[in-house]
């Protein structure tokens, strides 16, 4: 059980998602001085949005998630599972009480994906923003997640290899 703990804790470092815990006091979320950074908007209501990280006081919550996909070597995959992984043991029944002026129309989400850059160009933000049912998303990826052998290359799965890839998901909350 301790070893089990112990391993989610390196992953999580290793991914570079702990920095979520641990937010800058400025209030911005920013890449670390080793990695390649890039922001961009996903927006249910305005795909052309552009917006300021959510300042420190209006956020609710972080929600840390892994994803892999073992076969295909997909990073879009991947990235939608480490989403769905934070995310998917939620409900906030109050949210129109917490958010002035919206409830769910008026919340925002950081997300900032850890993405081994051999993968990084195969990433879909439009596909991995689908995750999220309501809010303003916005994207910041980074340089980082894993690739680790499969063991196994199986054509019919789609993989050109043995590697699975691993992406880390931090999905800040807030309004």
């Amino acid at each position: 059980m301790l070893q089990n703990h112990l391993l989610i804790v390196l992953l999580f470092i290793s991914c570079g998602a702990a920095e979520a815990f641990f937010p800058p006091q400025n209030g911005f979320t920013k890449a670390h001085p080793t990695s390649t950074s890039t922001i961009m908007m996903s927006d249910h209501t305005n795909p052309n949005e552009t917006r300021d990280p959510i300042p420190n006081e209006n956020i609710f919550f972080i929600e840390i998630g892994f994803g892999n996909d073992s076969h295909g070597q997909s990073a879009t995959k991947a990235a939608i599972r480490a989403c769905r992984n934070a995310i998917e043991f939620n409900s906030i029944p109050s949210i129109k009480r917490l958010i002035p002026n919206g409830g769910y129309d008026a919340l925002k989400l950081d997300v900032l994906l850890a993405v081994p850059p051999k993968y990084r160009d195969g990433l879909d933000l439009d596909e991995v923003a689908k995750v999220f049912p309501y809010g303003h998303v916005r994207f910041e990826v980074q340089d980082g997640g894993m690739i680790a052998p499969s063991g196994i290359a199986i054509e019919k799965l789609g993989d050109v290899g043995d590697d699975m890839v691993v992406v880390c998901a931090s999905v800040t909350v807030g309004h």
